[in-house]
């Protein structure tokens, strides 16, 4: 009955682990989709908001450059209706005939003429002594100011035409200036009636001197109305129906045809911004989404990683960024197409990810360059070969011959693409070939050299480093692995085999070789700090852990990992290594003192695998599972004396990892797992060599 309920409360802890398991892990898998979301998301509306501001707003629907005296072998045609307006002087000059119809205002001011003449009759009354002619002069005079009177001089400072409109409390008035009295006149006629009497100059200008006009000019409202004439004359010279031969076959351009062009790429963006701004956003996102699927797909180690994901995305965002702007700098050089830095985002991805991948970015790059481009075909193509030949030589950083080769093949690729469609004159853009060939000379050289120049800062910002980077450290002689060798040199010789086992799997299933054999001979660096607690140290000494608790023994063994995280970071290793520190036991359990604990116990349900069980996380990456499965297979196999057990062995340990889903989050495929366990087999097997029975020692004949 006791045995039963024993089961029982077994079975019921293990449902419990696992159902506590499941849900670390969904909870886990929420907030990773989540992450990348949100980080595929910066990553897409930084790209779609780079790409609207540099590409967008300067391309031409239409784009076919002529120069005079070209000819075309077909016909061109306008596919839409569009205005040729006038050139600028036609239209200043229609411009200042309209301002200048525009007649004079005068302000009849009603105010002017009772003032005068209650100075006036006084004045010539008693200068000529007569009463009648006073006021038969004034009435000549009130008749004169009703019809109005205007000073010419001050006109003209406005006006030289000789329309008026006369603007009075009752409306306004078209005259003709001649129609009108100027007040010249009027002081003429004034002097010429009192002329009969014998008065002196003098005292008639001074009688004469009180007249004054009483239409007065007012410009502002003069002003008004030729701003609303102006606005209301259309610039508009002629009419190009759709359908109507801009150009015909065979027939040199003319400045009037080149005029022509100009104004319908003008009109062709007016008209159709909005669906062509909509269509081209479209299709890049399209683009966008096949690069994210991609990564997804095909790149789950960086989908998952967001400091790889990060570079990824700034390495193109760079490229696409940079290129704009020097498109922008020299649109007007007609060779502007062939500066692209297409060359810096696919010798980034090559060196910091793989050649196949930079080869798959570098096509979709030149697609979109392709799309904001009215010369697609040309652009596509030298832009792709440029950066599929830097993609394919650059990547190794460990040959110094790499780089300048790299940007000497892709400049020669850039150029012969450019010749060869020249020779086939695909396309109509007439363009210098001596800029288009320094373009293709000069980015290369820019692209490849500033890529080589930041890989150094990108490794510290982003934690992912290069194989230049691992090979420094996948060396015996780094300083911690030297103190290893002295300290603890059980477990150098383990972490020996481990690398060897661990570089040769890497190699077999076309993973980081170097990363694998680096996270070998480190993984278990932390053991230094206290060598004396793991037995492959413990020679001719009491096992410390006799006395202990298996509670303290398992949190001991199990410190060694954050040890040798510790130690890592402080020494600088590289983040990938690690990583493969920190990863290589996964969340796997201390099975010896979990047991022990087992037997010991008083209480067996009291004692919790979580006590001794490793933190993790599990691998996440190809090199850190594979250097724990090396790990596991160094460390059981070590004490095999024949080769025969080794197969069996090797494949129950790789069996067994993978049903505790240790390798559940690496992307470990089947057969990559056959591959290992067949390679750890062979090199496991090679140290079963024949030897000498009975080799002589001391001096020999031969």
């Amino acid at each position: 009955m006791k045995l039963s309920n024993a089961i029982q409360m077994k079975a019921k802890r293990t449902c419990s682990d696992s159902r506590f398991q499941v849900s670390r892990i969904s909870e886990s898998f929420i907030i990773m989709k989540i992450k990348n979301i949100l980080i595929g998301s910066i990553i897409a509306v930084v790209f779609i908001g780079a790409f609207y501001a540099f590409f967008i707003p300067d391309h031409h629907i239409i784009d076919l450059n002529l120069t005079i005296g070209q000819t075309l072998p077909h016909d061109i045609v306008a596919p839409f209706d569009f205005n040729l307006p006038y050139h600028e002087d036609e239209f200043a000059e229609i411009r200042d005939g309209m301002l200048e119809s525009i007649p004079v205002h005068l302000k009849y001011d009603e105010t002017v003429w009772q003032p005068l003449r209650d100075r006036l009759y006084p004045l010539m009354l008693l200068s000529t002594y007569d009463s009648s002619f006073a006021r038969g002069m004034i009435e000549e005079l009130s008749s004169i100011y009703e019809d109005g009177v205007f000073n010419l001089d001050h006109m003209r400072e406005f006006y030289d035409g000789e329309q008026a409109v006369i603007l009075s409390s009752s409306g306004s008035e078209d005259k003709q200036l001649f129609d009108l009295n100027e007040i010249e006149d009027v002081r003429e006629i004034l002097e010429i009636r009192m002329g009969r009497w014998d008065l002196s100059s003098n005292h008639l200008d001074e009688i004469s001197s009180i007249l004054l006009p009483n239409l007065i000019v007012n410009d502002s409202s003069r002003q008004v109305n030729a701003e609303i004439a102006v606005a209301g004359i259309s610039n508009i010279d002629t009419t190009i129906t759709a359908g109507s031969i801009l150009l015909k076959a065979n027939e040199p351009a003319t400045s009037r045809t080149i005029e022509y062009l100009d104004h319908l790429k003008e009109t062709s963006m007016e008209s159709r911004f909005f669906k062509h701004v909509s269509s081209l956003l479209l299709l890049f996102i399209l683009l966008m989404g096949i690069a994210f699927f991609y990564i997804h797909d095909i790149m789950p180690d960086t989908w998952e990683a967001t400091n790889r994901f990060l570079l990824l995305g700034l390495i193109w965002i760079i490229s696409l960024t940079t290129t704009g702007t020097l498109w922008l700098v020299l649109k007007n050089n007609t060779g502007y197409p062939c500066y692209t830095l297409v060359t810096f985002g696919a010798a980034m991805t090559s060196i910091f990810f793989h050649r196949r991948h930079a080869i798959f970015f570098t096509l979709i790059f030149s697609l979109i360059l392709g799309l904001v481009n009215p010369h697609p075909y040309s652009v596509v193509l030298i832009s792709a070969v440029s950066g599929i030949l830097a993609t394919l030589t650059v990547w190794d950083v460990r040959e110094r011959r790499s780089v300048p080769f790299a940007i000497g093949l892709s400049a020669t690729g850039g150029i012969t693409v450019y010749l060869l469609l020249q020779m086939l004159n695909t396309s109509l853009y007439s363009s210098s070939m001596m800029e288009s060939i320094i373009g293709l000379l000069l980015v290369p050289f820019i692209g490849i050299g500033s890529s080589n120049a930041l890989l150094f800062p990108f490794e510290r910002i982003f934690g992912v480093y290069t194989v230049l980077s691992i090979d420094e450290v996948n060396k015996t002689d780094h300083p911690l692995l030297k103190q290893m060798r002295d300290v603890a040199p059980g477990t150098w010789n383990h972490s020996q085999t481990v690398a060897e086992l661990a570089s040769r799997a890497a190699g077999a299933v076309d993973a980081w070789e170097s990363l694998a054999s680096a996270g070998g001979y480190f993984h278990d660096i932390g053991k230094i700090v206290t060598p004396e607690l793991f037995i492959e140290n413990q020679r001719n000494m009491v096992n410390p852990h006799d006395s202990m608790s298996p509670w303290d023994s398992a949190r001991k063994i199990i410190t060694h990992v954050k040890i040798g995280v510790e130690l890592a970071e402080k020494a600088k290793i590289p983040r990938a290594v690690i990583d493969i520190i920190q990863q290589h036991h996964g969340v796997g359990l201390t099975k010896f003192f979990y047991n022990k604990a087992l037997q010991e116990s008083n209480d067996p349900e009291s004692v919790k695998k979580s006590d001794f069980s490793y933190p993790g996380p599990r691998p996440l990456t190809v090199e850190a599972a594979i250097v724990l499965l090396a790990d596991q297979t160094a460390s059981i196999t070590k004490n095999l004396t024949s080769p025969d057990e080794v197969a069996e062995l090797v494949a129950r340990i790789v069996d067994q990892k993978d049903l505790d889903g240790e390798l559940d989050d690496c992307h470990l495929t089947r057969r990559n797992l056959k591959t290992i366990v067949k390679v750890f087999t062979l090199v496991l097997e090679s140290k079963f060599y024949k030897r000498v029975d009975n080799y002589p020692i001391g001096d020999s004949n031969g």
